[in-house]
């Protein structure tokens, strides 16, 4: 009788045991003493089965012979036995791993990722049609503007010498701009504006005209 290097707990892994050594070949009994050696994720391991792995094999096999929906099945010795062998025979069948330096053999954990979803954001794009009411505020009118800018930059320029009151210069830029904005029209349909002549009189005394007569480049006729 072979001996085999099994530790059995309890009666029905005695029994197994006590059959493996009457019927096993060498061959098996040098696989069962001393393992197998397989190569699993790129590592050599060994492979060494005991008796604690063959209750499990056995009681998942004989769940396979149950009827549908029992907790329990009844299964002959022979049947149980011709597991056992099976079991420490068959290379496919893992043991309990061990590394090469002897220690027990722990798989690499699965690292799930998640993928990354891009969420694009539309970007409201803002209605820019001009409407009739932007035509009609002739005060931010670029036209105006620019008109304003030409006429306070004359006066920067050709009043730097002279004594007048800042006020009077500020009120002769101010009447300059309200006769300009009168003398402005503008057209419903198209929104474009039009500047009319009008015959003005002044009625501004002559320091004033004096000091308008400057700013237009002696282009004002004074009566």
């Amino acid at each position: 009788m072979i001996e085999l290097n099994l530790t059995a707990k309890g009666k029905e892994q005695t029994l197994i045991k006590d059959y493996l050594e009457q019927n096993v070949s060498e061959s098996l009994a040098e696989k069962i003493n001393n393992g197998i050696t397989i190569i699993k994720e790129n590592k050599i391991l060994l492979s060494k089965k005991d008796l604690a792995g063959f209750m499990k094999f056995a009681n998942e096999e004989a769940k396979k012979l149950a009827e549908k929906g029992a907790n329990y099945a009844c299964v002959e010795d022979s049947i149980v036995f011709g597991w056992a062998i099976h079991y420490f025979e068959e290379d496919t069948i893992e043991g309990t791993l061990y590394n090469e330096d002897g220690t027990e053999y722990k798989p690499t954990p699965k690292i799930t990722t998640t993928p990354k979803v891009e969420v694009k954001q539309e970007t409201k794009k803002e209605n820019t049609q001009a409407s009739l009411f932007d035509f009609m505020d002739l005060s931010e009118n670029p036209q105006t503007k620019c008109e304003e800018t030409e006429i306070e930059t004359k006066c920067e320029c050709e009043c730097e010498d002279d004594d007048w009151s800042e006020e009077e210069k500020q009120e002769v830029i101010e009447q300059e701009r309200q006769e300009e904005k009168q003398s402005q029209t503008i057209d419903i349909e198209t929104g474009e504006i039009t500047t009319q002549n009008i015959n003005k009189t002044s009625s501004i005394n002559k320091e004033h005209a004096k000091i308008l007569f400057n700013l237009l480049d002696g282009k004002l006729e004074v009566k």
